[in-house]
């Protein structure tokens, strides 16, 4: 039986069964371990295997501990979700946070982008990627509870509308090993692009401090604007939220037009984030602003609003962009 290896923030899972290394690998990334270089014994062993009268389709989950003990199991339906399905996370909840958000690092500042699937926050993301900032995590904020830290949790963007349009119209294309389609029944067709591909990154090993959260909503016409605003992040575990690295971090509200807007938030995220490294105020004081709505939310009637997108993938993929991300 070929037994994988993954490290996730030191943490080492062995897994097992029916699961393909091409699969982990474009899941995981860095995370996973090669065959033969230092492999630990692990304390946590995943098995994926047939679940018992669910068809040739059903699998599960099964994770036991070091001494065979079973610790979890679960119908196994992709790698999403809040927790995410493979540990270290569901089994070590009391180490460990975590909240939706794509996540930068730049010199000493991280963000946080909070937003719904609906969203322009693949956009923004890209977009700051093009001004220097670095690709934590297209997918999780990560957080140990126990030191505060942002992890590194390199899992693939997740591309839809006019985001994936736009890669797609700049060379992305279907049919390598870092991109692959994908269908949801709630969302219908994206793509999975792994993060390399498009931007750099943070190196998995890295620990870095803690996050600013950015929630992005839209507000009708007008251009963007930053404000310093408090707001209740959803985070796993949910007495997590009340830890210093998510009670004492600075909240900010980034409000976008209904459609475009990714380049100017990224400049305003570009300028405010860098002072606030330097210790300046989270935001200057602004008047109150036109109602506004959590971006990527269904609370507008039938028609959503399309979200934003973002000029930078003008070469996505491409040694030109690589090249234009690490000399910004």
């Amino acid at each position: 039986m070929t037994v994988f290896v993954l490290e996730f923030f030191g943490a080492i899972l062995q897994v097992v069964g029916m699961v393909e290394q091409a699969d982990l690998s474009f899941f995981f990334g860095p995370h996973l371990r090669e065959e033969g270089v230092g492999l630990p014994s692990a304390p946590l062993v995943v098995h994926f295997a047939q679940r018992a009268g669910a068809g040739a389709a059903g699998k599960e989950v099964r994770v036991v501990d070091g001494d065979g003990r079973l610790l979890r199991r679960l119908a196994y339906h992709g790698m999403g979700g809040i927790p995410p399905v493979l540990p270290p996370f569901a089994a070590m909840n009391h180490r460990y946070a975590v909240v939706q958000a794509a996540v930068l690092a730049r010199q000493d500042s991280v963000v946080a982008l909070v937003g719904g699937i609906g969203s322009p926050r693949n956009s923004v993301a890209l977009a700051l990627g093009g001004r220097g900032w670095r690709m934590v995590s297209p997918q999780y904020l990560v957080v140990d509870r126990a030191t505060g830290h942002t992890l590194p949790f390199q899992l693939p963007f997740e591309l839809r509308g006019p985001a994936l349009e736009t890669a797609r119209a700049a060379g992305l294309t279907d049919g390598s090993p870092d991109v692959r389609p994908a269908r949801s029944p709630l969302t219908g067709d994206f793509v999975r692009v792994r993060p390399e591909r498009l931007t750099d990154t943070v190196a998995v090993g890295q620990r870095l401090g803690p996050a600013a959260l950015v929630r992005l909503c839209t507000a009708g016409g007008g251009p963007c604007r930053l404000e310093e605003r408090d707001f209740a992040a959803s985070v796993w575990p949910p007495d997590a939220a009340a830890d210093p690295g998510f009670a004492a971090v600075p909240r900010l509200r980034l409000l976008l037009p209904e459609a475009g807007g990714a380049e100017e938030a990224a400049d305003l995220l570009d300028e405010r984030l860098t002072a606030l490294a330097k210790g300046a105020a989270p935001c200057p004081a602004v008047p109150p602003t036109q109602k506004e709505h959590p971006a990527g939310s269904t609370t507008w009637g039938s028609t959503p609003p399309v979200p934003g997108t973002s000029t930078l993938l003008s070469s996505a993929g491409s040694s030109a962009a690589r090249a234009a991300v690490a000399t910004t």
